[in-house]
Formats: structure tokens, C-alpha cells, sequence
């Protein structure tokens, strides 16, 4: 998340080598928005606001969250194609809400793999936090998200001869320290609990039930794999920049230049996936609701 735009390409070069990544970011804005502001109104309109669950909330707030993401969208690619030229202060705004909320993005999907698992193997539990336990996750969710995008704050600056806004280090101390503590805590720490959240959950479900459901083990997956796809390359990225900065090698430095805009773009196509990617697993609850209806039907029918 802190690559974006990190580029110092000679002007000659910017259009055939930003034209690829710039077309991906547009139709993601274009797909994305729509997807998402398609879900909070579905749920909107189905739901009263007193009969939205914790789960429809947490939708609502991953739905905002792509759509403030999404809607930067078109300055990042003017910038990309064309420089800054908004000024030092919104070069700043910009790359601290758009990383803040792919921040919360994240944390709302890992918050949903946690609350799925308590509500299911720990009901008791769940149901003593009430509507303002329930506020206050979704309100430190977001001043957490807040607090691991400040960076972008004392780190973003307008430079180079293209004039682009980025992330200007002033040390190669300060640049592995912060890209380190961006893979931890943006990467490894949310996906562990995603995966084990969901492996536990999946073991421990089938442990107590005569069968498992094939739609929601084909869901969990698409879930895991999809976080995994979307958000990896742009750590390996990372992980490659800290090793040119340790190794001081210009030629993997330049690789991962290269990288960056092909890499950043995968996470905004993240964005675009996961309105459909919940909203096929809303589907899937209400068709199991409806074939576990249809089986008590069955059996009393048999009586």
C-alpha cells in the first residue's frame, strides 16, 4: 500500500508504461463502485436499520470502505499518467484515505472470519456484547485503520522529475522499517486469522454435524484465496524492495519499480471482487436456510 505511484521513469515513458496498470484502475472504479454501492443498496432496502445483524453491518462497512478506496481511483491515475499537481497537502490527504481504507477493507474481512467463529462455536459469548460492544468494534476498526495508514502523512511528498506523489523515505532505515511493519501488519497478522479463524471453524463444525456443507467449504476457500491472491504480490513487492535496500542493488530496485503499479492494481480489483464474493455468500445462506426448511417439511411430511 505504500507503492503507490512509485515511479521514476523519464516523461518520455510514461504513457506506454502506465497506460496497462491506469486501464486496470479505471475499470476497477467503474466495476467496483457500482458493485459496491449495488450491495449497501440491496441491504439498505431489504433491511431496516434495527434488523441489520452484525454481518450485514460488517458488509455495509467493507462496501464503504472499496467505494472511498475506489473513488481515488481516477486521481491516482492522473497522477500516473500525468504527475502531481494538486499540491503537497492533497498528495498527502489523498494517499492517507485511500490507504486507510484499504486498511479497514482488511480488517473488516478479518473481522468477519473472527465474528463468524465466535458466533458459531462461542454463541454464549457473542450475544453478552450488545449494540455498543458491537459500535465499538466497528469504531476501533476504523481508528486502527487510521493509525497503520499515518504514515502516509509524514511520509508522503510530491518529487522526482516527473513530479509524482509518493512515499519519499529519508533514510534506507526508515524505508525497510516501515515496509516491514506494512507486510506484518497488513499481510501476515490479518491473513493468519483469517486462515485459522476459518480452518477451526471448519474443523470444528464438521466434528459436531453429520455432514459439511460443499457451499460454504467453497466459500470459506474463495474467501482465503482470494485475500491471498489480491493482496500477496503487492507484499512480495515489499519484501523485494526492503532486499534492494538491505543488498543496495539498483537492478532489483528498478524490478520492483517495474512491479509496483501491477502489483497495486491487484488490490483494487479486490475492492471490485468482494461485493459479488459476499453477496454469493448471502445466496448461499439463504438457499441453505431454504433446503433446511424444505427438509423438515420432507421428514414431518414422512411422520
Amino acid at each position: 500500500m505504500s507503492q503507490l505511484n512509485d515511479s521514476d521513469r523519464s516523461l518520455d515513458s510514461i504513457n506506454s508504461d502506465h497506460i496497462a496498470p491506469s486501464a486496470v484502475m479505471g475499470l476497477c472504479c467503474l466495476i467496483g463502485v457500482f458493485g459496491n454501492v449495488a450491495v449497501v443498496s440491496v441491504i439498505v432496502c431489504n433491511h431496516k436499520r434495527g434488523d441489520l445483524n452484525f454481518t450485514l453491518k460488517l458488509m455495509l462497512n467493507l462496501a464503504f470502505s472499496d467505494i472511498l478506496s475506489l473513488l481515488t481511483l481516477p486521481v491516482w491515475i492522473y497522477n500516473l499518467l500525468h504527475g502531481w499537481t494538486l499540491g503537497l497537502g492533497a498528495c498527502k490527504f489523498t494517499s492517507y484515505v485511500v490507504i486507510s481504507s484499504l486498511y479497514v477493507s482488511v480488517l473488516t474481512v478479518t473481522l468477519m472470519s473472527v465474528q463468524r467463529y465466535v458466533a458459531v462455536l462461542y454463541s454464549q459469548y457473542w450475544a453478552r456484547l450488545r449494540g455498543t460492544g458491537k459500535r465499538a468494534l466497528l469504531v476501533a476498526l476504523w481508528v486502527l485503520a487510521g493509525v497503520l495508514a499515518s504514515p502516509a502523512i509524514a511520509l508522503g511528498d510530491v518529487v522526482g522529475q516527473e513530479m509524482q506523489c509518493k512515499w519519499h523515505y529519508r533514510s534506507d532505515t526508515e524505508e525497510a522499517a516501515t515496509l516491514f511493519m506494512e507486510i506484518l501488519l497488513g499481510f501476515v497478522v490479518p491473513f493468519s486469522i483469517l486462515v485459522t479463524s476459518y480452518f477451526c471453524l471448519h474443523k470444528k463444525v464438521n466434528q459436531t454435524t453429520f455432514f459439511s456443507s460443499q457451499r460454504m467449504t467453497r466459500l470459506v476457500t474463495s474467501i482465503v484465496v482470494t485475500f491471498f491472491i489480491f493482496w500477496s504480490p503487492v507484499h512480495i513487492t515489499n519484501i523485494l524492495q526492503i532486499s534492494a535496500v538491505l543488498l543496495k542493488s539498483k537492478t532489483l530496485k528498478n524490478f520492483v519499480k517495474n512491479c509496483v503499479d501491477y502489483t497495486q492494481a491487484l488490490t483494487f480489483l479486490n475492492s471490485c471482487v468482494n461485493p459479488f464474493l459476499y453477496a454469493f455468500a448471502t445466496r448461499c445462506r439463504k438457499e441453505n436456510t431454504e433446503q433446511s426448511t424444505t427438509s423438515q417439511v420432507v421428514s414431518t411430511s414422512n411422520l
